[in-house]
């Protein structure tokens, strides 16, 4: 093959040639390609309600150089086209594994996206702003009344996503043994659900710590408005921030959709924090995203959605706990419970898309789309987790044998 990276003017014969040596020629549903020239590519047989329109052969270029970031970038940009759902588009590259035919030359990186900036309070404070600080508006279009941003836990695939919330935070509330009196402190609480249901259901005193102004203010405006304030208030605080007055302060600690902005480098951070602040015996949940091995981060989720961010590898929370004085105690993985929350946050994004393009514009529809889409298809194909680790700092045999009081 004569193409090569240094050639910026692909010809549609060229295209097409690496087109039909990296996808199959039969694929589980047909799907069309149209290039820049109106040449079309058809794999599959029948009709295609599927079709990727490339307005620029530059684009194509970009697509074999960094595949996530390209074609991301191309459909927010309107240089490439989508007609059909996207869902089903971005299911279809999954599915046929498109990227896995590439050659080592044709998956060279861009290599500037991928230099480390380290997670320092201040950049993490950045960079969780920036997602976050959309505007609580934005938000309340999309999540449930609780504004829950994380996996939630269905108990049937039809359940609907307010009530899988409720699951989600009380199934992981029970996995805490709460009792009247202990206090909870929740890294990363969002608007505040979590620590307002511990409250109401447990009796306990909550701390939430958030980096988001929006969730700041609402959370708290929350909390007053339910009559909590005794007993739960939201901090705008790193959790590397709080001081000695506050070590083995803590009977429990949860955090939940938290530790995806931690960075690697800041792993053992986290855990030598957290076995300060936690009393001796004491039971942490650390609920994330994750991978069983290593693996760089997708390079346009960290460019649009996630500056920042790294997803753990499982054995890396398990060695680094225990390097700290945890012990591990238990291990849930919800990967399919986010396929379904992605699902459903995608299609209540769809039924307020017209509100959300006057809030916002054009572009910043199209990268929230390919966001929840993108990160649908990658739970249900990648090896893609949501794990639910549950320790205490120094070794119980009090723990429950079984989980059936998880499931009542």
């Amino acid at each position: 093959m004569s193409w090569s990276l240094r050639e910026r003017s692909i010809s549609p014969g060229q295209a097409k040639k690496i087109l039909t040596s990296i996808l199959p020629e039969n694929p589980d549903r047909p799907c069309e390609i149209v290039l820049w020239n109106g040449e079309k590519v058809r794999f599959g047989n029948g009709p295609s309600p599927l079709s990727i329109v490339i307005k620029k052969p530059k684009v194509f270029d970009e697509l074999l150089v960094e595949p996530s970031l390209a074609f991301g970038e191309g459909y927010i940009n309107g240089d490439l086209e989508i007609k059909g759902n996207l869902g089903d588009v971005m299911e279809w590259f999954y599915k046929n594994a498109a990227e896995e035919r590439l050659s080592p030359f044709q998956k060279a990186r861009v290599c500037w996206i991928h230099l480390k900036k380290r997670a320092t309070i201040k950049q993490t404070k950045k960079d969780v702003q920036s997602h976050y600080d959309k505007g609580n508006e934005f938000y309340r279009l999309w999540l449930d009344k609780g504004m829950n941003y994380s996996c939630a836990f269905f108990r049937s695939e039809d359940e609907d996503l307010e009530q899988a919330q409720l699951n989600k935070i009380h199934r992981s509330l029970k996995k805490l043994r709460l009792k009247p009196g202990q206090k909870l402190l929740d890294i990363g609480c969002g608007w505040g659900s979590l620590i307002m249901e511990a409250a109401k259901r447990y009796g306990v005193k909550a701390v939430g710590l958030t980096l988001s102004e929006n969730q700041f203010e609402l959370g708290n405006k929350r909390i007053k408005d339910a009559g909590l304030e005794d007993q739960v208030k939201i901090r705008l605080q790193d959790y590397r921030e709080m001081d000695e007055a506050e070590f083995k302060s803590f009977d429990r600690i949860i955090s939940i959709g938290m530790f995806e902005h931690v960075g690697k480098e800041n792993i053992p951070v986290f855990f030598e924090k957290c076995s300060r602040l936690l009393k001796d015996r004491g039971i942490m949940l650390l609920h994330t995203i994750g991978r069983t091995k290593p693996k760089e981060m997708d390079v346009w989720i960290v460019k649009y959605i996630f500056p920042g961010t790294y997803l753990p590898a499982l054995g890396e929370l398990v060695e680094t706990a225990e390097d700290n004085g945890f012990d591990f105690v238990d291990l849930e993985n919800l990967r399919r419970h986010y396929d379904l929350t992605l699902g459903n946050w995608a299609k209540r994004f769809e039924e307020h898309v017209d509100t959300i393009r006057r809030l916002y514009d054009e572009r910043f529809v199209r990268m929230w789309r390919f966001y929840l889409y993108g990160c649908q298809m990658a739970f249900r194909y990648n090896p893609l987790f949501v794990f639910q680790l549950l320790f205490t700092l120094g070794r119980r045999n009090d723990m429950p044998l079984v989980r059936e009081e998880l499931y009542v």
